[in-house]
């Protein structure tokens, strides 16, 4: 059974509480969603942190999977004077557009190429949109369709700072 967005955060925060507990420590829920991502991104291929929605966890499994995690070494950090990556490669791996009031995140080179290549994320209704036609998914299932305009808004967004091929619009 797949968990809803507040579900998620729900079990996130359950999590923290625990492990602040336990280990004595301020362990905030970003942190658990932080050691996740490190955990589970070789198992399930995950490349980013709310790719860990689409894989349906559950908080005993979450648990079972942090037991023997050392948080501390979130807390290390490593300074640099200047950035390792230019500018431009950010642009080319991750864009945010906000249309409507709804954020939506593009990422090239996605691990999951469905519904389309790149496709969009809007991680508040954990749904993903297929940039070619506006059809909208959550695992997989079609939820529903948006608006020509809509689709158009994105795509002229992202076509102005996303670098790379956006699907052919299919509409």
């Amino acid at each position: 059974m797949s968990l809803s967005l507040e579900e998620f955060y729900a079990m996130l925060d359950e999590l923290a509480a625990y492990f602040s507990d336990n280990l004595k420590s301020n362990i905030g829920s970003e942190k658990i969603l932080d050691a996740l991502l490190l955990i589970l991104s070789d198992k399930e291929n995950i490349e980013w942190k709310w790719h860990i929605l689409d894989i349906d966890i559950q908080k005993e499994q979450a648990l079972k999977l942090l037991e023997k995690f050392d948080f501390n070494t979130l807390n290390q950090t490593i300074v640099l004077e200047n950035s390792l990556f230019p500018e431009s490669f950010f642009l080319e791996k991750k864009v945010r557009i906000k249309v409507n009031n709804s954020i939506w995140v593009i990422h090239k080179n996605d691990s999951d190429p469905f519904p389309s290549n790149p496709h969009a994320h809007n991680l508040e209704m954990n749904i993903k949109l297929d940039l070619s036609n506006g059809k909208c998914y959550r695992k997989k299932e079609y939820t529903h369709t948006i608006s020509k305009k809509t689709l158009l808004q994105i795509r002229e967004k992202a076509a102005m700072c996303f670098i790379g091929n956006l699907p052919t619009l299919s509409i």
